[in-house]
């Protein structure tokens, strides 16, 4: 069996023994159906949420500097960043070594160095990120040239949509988006003592999973700004 949204969805339908959906129909689902459709990515999002840092939402994000430009935005489904990680590429042909970038508390970019940004032709090497208060990043010194930047950051993960979109979830929890779109089925249809058995079984499968896949919560904390 193919661990697709589609076979998902029909592995929920066939527990309520419901008609399954075809690929062809997967669109246009209607009634009860477009209900488990809903109830897996419900169930995806709960587990995506439940914990801090499952290791199938780490990304290592690339950027290509603007030079002149300070302020960065971040990924909108970037939900953790590590600012430990923000380091330049090594590029001969721009003439820097690459390296790592020193966190800088924004206060101090504030108190120390903001004055950049009304300042042209003061670019170089950037060697420090800060945290901005709306929650993307900025460089001192900006650059001066179109250095490649990389970061690493946990996401939040995104929505199923078509037949045949895959979760992140490896395929080995299979069972536990089954159980929690279960759950959300019987809550889709009123039935509360079979919601909240299946939910128990759903709320034990993430439990296992956090202990298989390990929790990295103290190496995110520690290099977080808040």
């Amino acid at each position: 069996m193919s661990y697709t949204y589609l076979d998902i969805t029909n592995e929920v339908i066939s527990r309520f023994n419901e008609v399954v959906l075809s690929e062809g129909g997967f669109a246009t689902a209607r009634g009860f159906q477009i209900q488990c459709k809903n109830a897996v990515n419900d169930a995806i999002d709960y587990i995506n949420t439940s914990e801090f840092s499952w290791p199938y939402n780490h990304v290592t994000k690339a950027d290509t500097l603007v030079p002149g430009t300070t302020r960065y935005t971040l990924p909108a489904a970037s939900k953790h960043v590590d600012y430990d990680t923000f380091r330049l590429v090594k590029d001969d042909s721009l003439g820097v070594p690459g390296g790592k970038l020193e966190l800088l508390d924004y206060k101090d970019y504030l108190s120390r160095y903001i004055d950049q940004e009304d300042t042209s032709d003061v670019g170089s090497v950037p060697s420090h990120v800060f945290r901005t208060p709306d929650n993307n990043y900025g460089l001192y010194p900006y650059p001066d040239k179109a250095y490649s930047l990389r970061y690493e950051y946990y996401g939040y993960g995104t929505p199923l949509a078509n037949a045949g979109d895959v979760p992140l979830i490896p395929e080995q929890y299979r069972s536990v988006i089954v159980d929690g779109a279960t759950a959300y089925g019987y809550q889709y249809r009123g039935e509360t003592q079979q919601h909240q058995l299946n939910f128990q079984r759903f709320e034990s499968g993430i439990k296992n999973m956090r202990s298989l896949l390990g929790n990295r919560t103290d190496y995110i904390y520690s290099t977080v700004l808040y």
